[in-house]
This record gives structure tokens, sequence and C-alpha cells, in this order.
């Protein structure tokens, strides 16, 4: 029984290429430049993170002053994931595809949708990585973005600019539903307006408001915790700034991801951790309003997590996984037209042969100042 990959190559290029492919948006705006090739399982890639510094005044003098020691930061990205996909043929199965001529058809066929469920895994964590990291939120749960106008994009480009985001490189992405509404409206449909009818034509997203526009099927819904009647428990309240927030009173569960108020604060925070020994943490840049001793901490309701970030707010380290050398496993790599790069192994049995695709994967908000929710 034949045990190479050798005459299956063009094949599987061939499917590298037609293969089915739901929207994938979050994987390709998202910073995946990282050099992984010596990061194992469960290992990690540190980022580092430069400390804010505190001005101070300036007084002429004779003799230059020391600066103030800065420490830099590390935040751990974690290939958390090694998943394959597989199947077999016995000698006798295979003998009868290849009387059919239809083996190679069928092998394509199935590599195809093993890319398309391990590439639509890896987005699904991608999405909710930036979720969870992501800084405030914009929007009202339940209310599909762009069902009237752009506000989703305008209200999302100043949270990113409050908080400091590198504008050169802004990306939103949003579900399908939104994606719709998006293109339903005159703004873009109508040439007067769009400047152009290349949009209506192409059905691709030009840039608007400095953001490229995709779509995911990564995007999905959050489940909010259960937690009601929470209250700020700190006397002398919190200033601008504060990420952890002590409260006390309330019950229930509030969950990473979770959309809190504060007050009459009118911003809307992610969850970053969830609720644990009474301390809820949010993402920096933290609160933009003073929080008062007892006021309510109040969780919004389930949403579906639209993305507006720049694109070094998250970090994405993907490979194919290590696979020692082994005289029964032939090993390709191939690479699908979004870029990502999969093992393939050829392995001979005991009477059949077994074909495994694998890729392994992690993400991280590194930069949760630069990414917001935009709630659908």
């Amino acid at each position: 029984m034949s045990n190479t990959l050798t005459s299956l190559a063009p094949t599987l290029f061939s499917a590298a290429k037609a293969v089915a492919a739901e929207p994938f948006g979050v994987v390709g705006a998202i910073n995946t430049a990282f050099d992984d090739r010596g990061v194992a399982k469960g290992d990690t890639v540190n980022v580092d993170v430069a400390p804010t510094r505190a001005a101070s005044d300036f007084t002429p003098s004779n003799i230059a002053a020391t600066g103030t020691d800065a420490t830099a930061t590390a935040i751990p990205v974690v290939i958390a994931k090694s998943r394959k996909v597989d199947w077999h043929l016995t000698g006798e199965q295979q003998r009868s595809l290849e009387n059919g001529g239809i083996s190679q058809d069928w092998v394509g066929q199935l590599v195809a949708q093993g890319m398309r469920t391990l590439r639509n895994e890896a987005e699904i964590d991608a999405a909710l990585a930036a979720k969870v990291g992501a800084s405030r939120a914009f929007g009202t749960a339940g209310a599909t973005p762009f069902a009237t106008t752009l506000d989703a994009l305008t209200n999302s480009r100043k949270i990113l600019a409050d908080n400091g985001a590198p504008m050169s490189d802004l990306q939103m992405v949003f579900d399908t539903n939104a994606g719709l509404n998006l293109r339903n409206l005159g703004v873009l449909q109508n040439a007067y307006q769009a400047g152009s009818d290349e949009e209506r034509r192409s059905g691709e997203f030009l840039p608007q408001m400095g953001f490229r526009l995709s779509e995911s099927a990564g995007i999905g819904v959050h489940t909010k915790g259960t937690g009601s009647g929470y209250l700020v428990n700190n006397g002398a309240g919190y200033a601008v700034g504060s990420t952890a927030i002590t409260v006390d009173t309330g019950s229930g569960t509030i969950v990473a991801g979770d959309v809190i108020t504060v007050g009459s604060d009118p911003n809307k925070y992610v969850v970053a951790s969830a609720l644990a020994a009474n301390v809820v943490t949010i993402a920096a840049p933290g609160l933009r309003v003073a929080a008062a001793d007892n006021a309510a901490v109040t969780v919004g309701n389930n949403y579906t997590a639209n993305l507006a970030f720049e694109r070094s707010a998250v970090v994405g380290v993907m490979r194919p996984p290590l696979m020692p050398v082994n005289p029964t496993i032939n090993q390709l790599l191939i690479s699908d037209p979004m870029g990502m790069t999969y093992l393939m192994l050829d392995i001979a049995q005991y009477g059949q042969r077994t074909w495994e695709l694998h890729l392994a994967w992690g993400f991280k908000s590194v930069n949760g100042e630069f990414s917001a929710v935009v709630l659908g």
C-alpha cells in the first residue's frame, strides 16, 4: 500500500485553493507576525509592553538629573490548542476508490473540509480573545449595528482615539447581519453618496472612517453572567483609570466579556477578569469617570460581540505542530489562501492508511486600550 504524499500533492494544493470559506475576518485583522518556530504547545511568546511615563517639571542645573527607572512588562501569548482532523481508509476501500477513479477527488474534499473546520475554530478563538481584552463597548445589546447610520464606526473611532490607540491600521470585524445592514445603507449603495459604485458592484467593503471592514463567522453571542445588585465597595470611591473594582451587596456571577456600567457613568466597560473575591476587573485604560462608593455596578444583556480594534491590539501565534520524524509517517505542509499553514500526515498502519490535518494556535489581547466591542 502506497504511503507517500508526493502523488497527492497537486490534489492537496488544489484543495487548499478551492476550500469552502465562511467569512474569516478576525485572524486576518490581528497581528500574527511573531516568530514562533521554537514554541511548543503550552509554551509562550512574550510580548513586551513599555510602561507609561509621568511628566515632571524641568529645572535647569549644572548637573543632569538621572532618569526615572522604568520596568517593561511582558504579556504571554500561549499556544493553547493543537487540533487535528483525521480520517482513514482500509486497503480494500482505497482500492475501491482507485478503481472508481475518485481517490484523489475524495482525499481533496476531505482535506478541504478539514482546513475549513480548523480555520473556523481558530477564528472563534481569535474573536473571543479580542472580546475579553477590549476596553469599552458601544451600542445596544440585541440591536444589530448599521441599521440606519454609521454611528458604530464613528463612536468606535472615538473610543480608540480617546484611549490613545495608533490610528494607522484600524480594523472592524462584524457578523454578516451587521454586514447586511451596512450594505443596505444608502451611503454605500448610492454612488453620489459613496463617491463611486465600487462597493455596490463588488460587494466588498472599502475603508470607512479609517477602518478596514470585514465579516467573520467567528463573531459569537456573549452570554452574560447572572450578577445583579452589586455596589461599589470603597469608601474613597475609585479614581479615573482604576481597573480593579471591589463590590459588595449583590449576588450571582460577573464573567469575562460582560459589559458593565458603574453608577451614572455613561461608559460601557468590558470585564477582563471574572468577579473573584468580590473584585471585578476591567481592561486598561480603566474608568473614564470616577466611581463613588455604593455606585451601582450593572451587568448588561447578552450581545453579539462585533469588534473594533487597532491591529496591534491582539496577537496570534499560529503554526503547524511539530511532529517527530517517523518512518511510517510522511509529512507535507500545505497553505490555504487565508495564509494558514497546516501539517498533513499520511500514516501507514496495519491494513489501513490514516490521514491527519493539524494546526496549532494561541491568541491574546496585549493592548486592550486599542480595542472595543460593538454591541449587536
